[in-house]
């Protein structure tokens, strides 16, 4: 009886170890680990032709040791800017308006109409400092980052104030979707079909992208017929016109000064980073913000400086931004050298 009973527990004892044991040496299971990440299996794929693409301008970049390289470089830059982005509408009369002005203690502002192209509508505000003298000022464009209002936010009203309060004239505009420029209404009841500056600047993005053109090309032609008005000002000086701006006014900014040679200073602040680590990071952001196959033809966003230099250039970024700071500081490393270059490091921060 006793036998009879140890033998299946000996039997279930082995049995039991026996399975433990084929459980830590089965390595055959259904967990793949290449593909245990499915839906992203598309963006890696595209991330890692963009990366080779990358790393072949970093080595470019990485060989060039004189400033007639560094020249041929920003030749290089400016007909990839040209080609990638495509022509610029012809510049047609701009019918500028003023539509109101508000007076305060210290300065006035001017809300103003222009056409960026006939019958493309852009809404602005000119602030002008008092002066007791009639001497020509310096003027810097504001651009807004992705608020709904503009420029007309508390946190971009500080900017722009503190500017005028030190004796520029500070011209800020709408980009499209956004204050006074909502694109998609119903005109019925008065309100956005869609809400938000993201879609108003992606859905027309996605047309034009369809059609081989860029949302890019539009929004920097606003702000170049911005400059283009600010020369039609008697209180301007036309050799001191710079441009800022926050997130996507941060964007535009840097895009608008590498198109833009009268533009003699330049500080986009929070959106310079480099493109590895905005893939590594966020990804791509909304439509304005990219060429038609700009990494392809070897664009980086350092290249957007590289090709002003040696003009004046501030990159203002800050550790806790969506845009990446390590991006950032990889990117003013590598701009820093063409300033070197030219012997002009003072004008680059």
């Amino acid at each position: 009886m006793k036998k009879f009973i140890f033998i299946p527990l000996a039997v279930l004892f082995f049995c039991t170890n026996s399975l433990t044991a084929q459980k830590e040496y089965d390595v055959i299971r259904n967990n793949w680990i290449q593909f245990s990440d499915a839906p992203n299996a598309l963006y890696k794929h595209f991330a890692g032709q963009a990366y080779a693409f990358l790393q072949e301008r970093e080595a470019a970049i990485e060989k060039i040791t004189t400033l007639e390289e560094w020249q041929d470089r920003q030749k290089l830059i400016k007909k990839t800017l040209s080609d990638v982005v495509g022509a610029f509408p012809e510049r047609t009369p701009l019918n500028a308006r003023v539509m109101r002005t508000v007076t305060k203690s210290d300065y006035k502002i001017e809300h103003i109409v222009y056409e960026s192209v006939p019958g493309f509508l852009v809404t602005s505000s000119l602030f002008i400092p008092r002066q007791k003298t009639k001497k020509k000022l310096p003027a810097v464009i504001f651009c807004s980052g992705h608020a709904g209002i503009g420029y007309r936010t508390a946190g971009y009203q500080h900017p722009v104030l503190s500017l005028v309060k030190k004796g520029f004239i500070v011209f800020a505009f709408d980009p499209v979707g956004q204050g006074e420029r909502l694109q998609y209404q119903d005109t019925v009841a008065g309100k956005p079909v869609i809400k938000g500056p993201v879609p108003e600047h992606s859905y027309p993005g996605a047309q034009a992208l369809i059609s081989g053109d860029s949302q890019a090309r539009y929004m920097i032609w606003d702000g170049i017929r911005a400059v283009d008005y600010l020369l039609t000002r008697k209180e301007v000086d036309p050799d001191n016109i710079g441009i800022t701006g926050r997130s996507g006014g941060g964007t535009q900014t840097a895009y608008i000064a590498a198109f833009d040679e009268r533009i003699k200073a330049a500080a986009p602040e929070c959106y310079l980073t480099n493109f590895t680590r905005l893939i590594q990071n966020i990804g791509p952001q909304d439509a304005e913000q990219n060429f038609t196959a700009g990494i392809f033809h070897g664009l980086d966003e350092a290249d957007l400086l590289l090709v002003r230099a040696p003009k004046p250039a501030l990159m203002i970024t800050t550790s806790r931004d969506i845009f990446n700071i390590e991006g950032a500081k990889e990117s003013e490393r590598e701009v820093a050298r063409i300033y070197q270059a030219y012997g002009k490091s003072d004008s680059f921060g």
